[in-house]
């Protein structure tokens, strides 16, 4: 189910103690309306009702839905590539098959929730990710700061991702067939990839040494 508390918050910029609601569970079929809030990017938002100032108020969130079997914890003050996995398996061995992922910014927490229900591998997004990242970077002569997976569509064949260059304002939107998926989706299932009962992160890094791996898995071969 999902846990809501309150805290008094001190705003910025007037100094004035607002008691603001946290949700640091989140169950989408309990609440239904948090999840739309997770996916509009509306969830952290924060505005004191003494002086009108906004900001994004971050806190830790654990997000669980039952249904499709996935748990993603946002732990906004930690990198997650740098984040020591967790074993659960003690204390909750009923999450034995649910998958368990660790981020650390709303915006992967929204693309976890997307690509989950979207009922996709995340190794295998996040190397099809890497490759059109590596394109990009490539045709354009600058780096991507950051991407994200966005939809997939099996009937037109089609996966969109969301990227961010340096220097731009603005992002650019960048489609490849569902054939990237499938291939990417072959070399994840043979390859070795963290599950088990620990919360995990697979972003980018995990891309990069995933790539790493099958190369030298097919030198070997």
């Amino acid at each position: 189910m999902s846990t809501q508390m309150s805290k008094d918050v001190s705003c910025p910029k007037c100094s004035a103690a607002v008691r603001t609601k946290m949700w640091p569970g989140i169950c989408t079929q309990d609440s239904p309306e948090l999840r739309m809030r997770v996916l509009d990017e509306t969830f952290f938002d924060w505005k004191c009702p003494e002086c009108g100032y906004e900001a994004c108020f971050l806190y830790p969130c654990l997000y669980h839905d039952r249904e499709r079997k996935f748990m993603v914890y946002l732990a906004p003050n930690d990198r997650a590539g740098e984040f020591q996995p967790v074993d659960v398996s003690e204390k909750f061995p009923q999450l034995a098959g649910v998958k368990k992922r660790v981020v650390s910014t709303p915006a992967e927490l929204k693309e976890k929730i997307l690509i989950f229900e979207a009922g996709l591998n995340d190794y295998a997004v996040e190397l099809v990710k890497a490759a059109l990242a590596s394109v990009i970077e490539e045709k354009a002569g600058c780096k991507t700061v950051q991407g994200y997976f966005c939809c997939a569509d099996e009937e037109a064949n089609r996966i969109t991702f969301t990227f961010f260059l340096e220097g731009e304002n603005s992002p650019v939107l960048r489609r490849t067939s569902m054939d990237a998926y499938r291939k990417s989706l072959e070399i994840a299932g043979s390859l070795r990839t963290p599950e088990g009962n620990c919360f995990v992160p697979v972003d980018s890094v995990t891309a990069l040494n995933l790539f790493a791996d099958y190369r030298n898995s097919k030198k070997k071969a």
